[in-house]
């Protein structure tokens, strides 16, 4: 026989937690001393050592009391129906973590202030448009290759490299939103900006600039990001510079 305290050193639990056990009835005592202290058997050792693994497992403890006292589905069954809880779970996790990154890269992009302009980028239905929804509407434009492609392109929320060097960019198209755009520094720009594109589009630049012009005109329709209107004008206008120079070179 084991004493409460004996168990739990055995166990590497606390007092707290078996007492609490024997309080749901998920794991009472063998026996009870007439000054009411607690002293458990081997069965319950070897009890508490399923309940320790269950729980390991990821299983709640009303969950983890039906099945050792009804023993209503069987190691398989429960099993598969945690590995499925546990599926979900990591579903839920993804779609917030995403949602976390997705406010991050905006408050990055559109310089956000405080937590009034991020509550106002929120939704007020959380739930994400499906890609279907897009899809269609892409379908009026671009054929159905180019569809498949834009299916796989990168999105604001995607932990990606590129997507972070697009979000320094803007940052410093948004410094420099003021200057030339024929000098050196919105030339640097611009080619920075040539350079990305090609990457997210994998060198398909008709794609692209097609993309570019029917996000401009659906404004915003095709559920890309949405550049602020400044940022569009001086990109424009430098990378117009750009392949000026460069055909000249030529």
């Amino acid at each position: 026989m084991y004493s409460i305290g004996d168990l739990a050193k055995l166990s590497n639990s606390t007092v707290r937690t078996l007492r609490y056990y024997d309080e749901i009835g998920l794991l009472t005592p063998s026996h009870l001393s007439d000054g009411g202290h607690r002293y458990y058997s081997e069965q319950e050792v070897i009890k508490l050592q399923y309940i320790k693994v269950l729980k390991e497992m990821g299983f709640n403890l009303i969950a983890i009391q039906q099945m050792l006292e009804h023993q209503h589905l069987s190691h398989k069954e429960a099993l598969a129906m945690q590995l499925r809880v546990l599926e979900l779970e990591k579903k839920r996790l993804e779609e917030r973590t995403r949602s976390i990154r997705h406010l991050l890269q905006v408050s990055e992009l559109e310089e956000l202030a405080n937590w009034k302009d991020v509550f106002d980028h929120i939704p007020m239905n959380s739930t994400p448009t499906p890609i279907n929804v897009y899809e269609e509407i892409w379908n009026k434009h671009f054929s159905k290759d180019e569809v498949q492609y834009l299916k796989q392109l990168p999105k604001v929320g995607d932990d990606m490299e590129v997507i972070q060097s697009f979000t320094t960019l803007i940052n410093d198209i948004r410094k420099n939103i003021e200057i030339d755009n024929t000098s050196p520094a919105a030339q640097k720009l611009a080619q920075r900006w040539l350079a990305l594109s090609e990457i997210i589009f994998n060198g398909n630049n008709a794609l692209a600039h097609k993309a570019w012009n029917i996000q401009k005109e659906t404004k915003g329709e095709l559920g890309m990001y949405q550049f602020d209107p400044a940022v569009v004008d001086f990109i424009e206008k430098a990378i117009t510079y750009y392949f000026k120079v460069k055909g000249q070179g030529d």
